[in-house]
């Protein structure tokens, strides 16, 4: 057993299904040809425009509150959401399973991208905050990025993974809630050229809703 699930999800880990949890149904996607991945709608606001430093984010369950607009801005349609909460044992890509300390979901569309984000549930002081920071910014083929702010202390990380995907994440701290919401996207479409950008989009309607 282990504190936190963040830093398997750091290398694209977490890719199967939740053991003790369940799946969250958001609409779901049509049948057939997958869709291509999206530039966020005019619906959806820029993390540089987005004010965080007054976002009070609450350590529980937030998927439920995403707005729909959100997901699809990001992946061209609204998946149902694998979700867990703490203490829920998840199956690990290539890695077994575990028991995970957090409250987090994840939307998918097979040869689209996904979008998922965290809150752990025990409480993070600022020391410790910096620790996952310097932890983060460690991962192989991440760049740290000088994105706005995402909480204080906060970290941007543009990843380009082997299996030919680029993924970008914000995290911070939120009062004592540690926050971290990601997009990845196949490397070379449309979306991943401003990945950080349609990141900071996602974040945003992350951040509303984990602090609703």
């Amino acid at each position: 057993m282990r504190v936190t699930l963040a830093f398997v999800l750091v290398a694209g880990a977490v890719t199967a299904a939740v053991v003790g949890g369940g799946v969250l149904a958001r609409g779901g996607g049509s049948g057939g040809e997958a869709p291509s991945a999206q530039k966020p709608s005019s619906s959806t606001t820029p993390l540089a425009d987005y004010d965080t430093t007054t976002a009070r984010v609450a350590r529980a369950p937030f998927c439920d509150a995403i707005d729909d607009r959100q997901v699809d801005a990001v992946l061209g349609e609204v998946p149902d959401a694998l979700e867990w909460r703490n203490g829920d044992e998840i199956d690990l890509s290539g890695g077994g399973s575990d028991v995970v300390h957090e409250f987090g979901c994840r939307y998918a569309v097979q040869d689209v991208g996904t979008a998922q984000a965290w809150v752990f549930a025990p409480p993070v002081d600022a020391s410790r905050a910096a620790r996952l920071v310097k932890s983060a910014e460690k991962a192989a083929g991440c760049q740290v990025g000088s994105g706005p702010a995402f909480g204080s202390p906060t970290l941007a990380l543009t990843c380009t993974t082997r299996d030919g995907t680029t993924r970008a994440s914000y995290r911070g701290l939120f009062g004592d809630a540690w926050l971290v919401c990601e997009v990845e996207l196949p490397t070379g479409s449309a979306g991943s050229a401003d990945i950080a950008d349609v990141a900071g989009r996602w974040c945003v309607g992350v951040l509303e809703a984990a602090s609703a």
